[in-house]
């Protein structure tokens, strides 16, 4: 479920009540795992996947009623509170004005508390600077900015003073953002809920990680990628998908023990209990399209850094708990590097229901679908007569819903853990699919829970389910 999705006052679940809220629901339902979206500020066509940063949070997750609270603002009036729908940038017009009430609040009431929090966290005044530039720029990819901004930190070792307001502010939304959601992080663990997070493998080219670090891309003497990301053709689209990352140089990586991509997967981690690694193949073999292309049916395989990157990880932090997202067309080594590190891999039944070779086990998360798929049940509406009776034979099928049965299959399959998205639960069709692979814009990313009493309609699993079966809590290692 993202947070995103969430009811709430402002039009956009936040890390304040509405997260601890569905917290306790999942307490009530005796889950204890809650699987979200990466966090971070949203990039082209509102994707959390082409992010402007792998280390700040979306500003647009800060509850304005914790801020209440802390006597940084008056009480706020409702916004789109029953919205179906995620208009983020209504959203953020509208959350803006109050927090920069709540800022000017804060520096007055806390002096010196922004810049100890600026002292911790190396990132933030960089991320803050490289957000003023393209507020600057009219929110042009720092390629098109003047040419002192570009190279600024190549020449300075601190931000721009005549901007130290407009960087505060961002600092200051950075600040709650994370207090907020450590918040949430601790509330959960209270209730016996652990946070799965997520990892682009790729960051965008108009990044933070990207503008101050050039030389571990391949980028030409123009900063352009002359090769991008991206995957051949596969069950998603004919022509493949074109994402358009600038390609990491791992040769250049290597020298410094892959320090910006451990240094991006370890930050993240801390801010979860287990992080699952998107696009893992990438690690073992990455696909990349000539600049310039429309599709990616034209492209070619090349050699990940494999488990030398992973060495260097477990050495800068051995705790660590991923989750290997090991979709698509895969090699045998991809399998043969996740079972080498003992990663669960991801074991999705829309992709897997009709194929006999098809197994899971108990190192597996098993999915009915993920946000790339379809919900559960457009997928299976959208099924044919002679897939329906497939269906009913392989779930040795004798009356009663289909659909029940499905759902309660998915609990059965043999995992470590397994994980339904929120509208598989509720029996959404496809007006509640959260995301179309290959397509840019509406309606992705933009479906919303409208309100609480929703959550009164989930049906699975029933409570005499959970008796039939040992539900202890799986210890993820």
């Amino acid at each position: 479920m993202p947070v995103a999705s969430l009811p709430a006052r402002h039009g956009i679940g936040d890390f304040g009540y509405s997260s601890k809220k569905f917290i306790d629901w999942l307490k009530s339902q005796k889950y204890h795992y809650w699987q979200v979206l990466p966090l971070n500020p949203l990039g082209p066509g509102e994707s959390p996947y082409m992010s402007t940063s792998s280390f700040a949070l979306d500003y647009r997750y800060i509850s304005l009623d914790l801020l209440t609270e802390e006597g940084l603002l008056n009480k706020t009036p409702d916004f789109k509170k029953g919205a179906r729908q995620l208009i983020f940038w209504q959203i953020g017009e509208f959350k803006k004005p109050y927090l920069y009430k709540a800022y000017r609040n804060f520096i007055s009431k806390y002096p010196g508390r922004l810049e100890r929090f600026k002292e911790k966290n190396a990132w933030v005044s960089k991320y803050a600077t490289f957000q003023v530039f393209k507020e600057q720029n009219d929110q042009k990819p720092w390629l098109e900015w003047k040419k002192w901004q570009i190279d600024y930190y190549l020449n300075h070792r601190h931000s721009p003073r005549k901007y130290s307001d407009q960087i505060n502010f961002i600092v200051f939304m950075q600040m709650m953002a994370l207090k907020q959601w450590k918040d949430v992080l601790s509330y959960a663990h209270k209730k016996g809920i652990q946070i799965i997070a997520d990892m682009p493998f790729y960051v965008g080219l108009d990044s933070m990680e990207v503008w101050l670090n050039r030389d571990q891309f391949l980028l030409d003497e123009n900063n352009v990628p002359y090769l991008v990301a991206g995957v051949p053709p596969d069950a998603f689209s004919d022509l493949g998908q074109l994402w358009g990352s600038p390609i990491y140089n791992f040769d250049k990586m290597r020298q410094n023990g892959y320090n910006l991509l451990v240094e991006r997967t370890t930050y993240l981690s801390n801010l979860c209990d287990i992080l699952r690694i998107d696009h893992f193949r990438a690690f073992d073999t990455y696909y990349v399209i000539p600049q310039g292309r429309e599709d990616a049916i034209i492209g070619e395989w090349k050699i990940g850094p494999r488990k030398e990157f992973f060495e260097c990880l477990y050495k800068a932090k051995p705790s660590i708990n991923l989750i290997a997202e090991d979709l698509g067309e895969l090699f045998d080594s991809v399998l043969e590097l996740r079972d080498d590190l003992k990663l669960p891999g991801m074991f999705i039944v829309q992709f897997t229901i009709f194929d006999k070779k098809a197994k899971s086990n108990n190192n597996m998360i098993v999915y009915s679908g993920t946000h790339d798929n379809e919900t559960l049940f457009g997928w299976f509406k959208n099924l044919k007569l002679t897939e329906i009776e497939l269906l009913k034979q392989n779930l040795n099928y004798q009356y009663g819903s289909l659909y029940d049965l499905l759902v309660r299959y998915v609990f059965t399959i043999p995992s470590k853990m397994t994980i339904l998205p929120l509208q598989d639960l509720l029996k959404l069709d496809n007006r509640g699919r959260l995301n179309t692979p290959g397509t840019v814009g509406a309606p992705n990313w933009m479906w919303r829970m409208p309100k609480w009493e929703t959550l009164s309609k989930v049906r699975y699993p029933k409570k005499s389910f959970f008796r039939k079966r040992n539900w202890t809590k799986v210890e993820f290692k």
